[in-house]
């Protein structure tokens, strides 16, 4: 079943770890987790796509994360 966007939203906020651990860096989270990350956001969308996953991306940025 795939999930919602809502759904990897509210996991991201639910893990403000994974904020500090990627801080300054494009994120791409599916599947509950983070499955790309880097400085560019097209590298870590493709990435994603590559490895099978509809990402939703976000950019972690302090201790905040903006998802676009």
């Amino acid at each position: 079943m795939a999930e919602t966007i809502m759904e990897k939203y509210h996991w991201l906020l639910e893990h403000p770890e994974e904020e500090a651990k990627y801080t300054g860096e494009f994120i791409a989270v599916a599947g509950r987790k983070v499955v790309a990350h880097g400085k560019v956001f097209a590298e870590v969308y493709d990435e994603a796509r590559r490895q099978g996953y509809e990402p939703l991306m976000a950019y972690a940025y302090g201790e905040e994360v903006y998802v676009l």
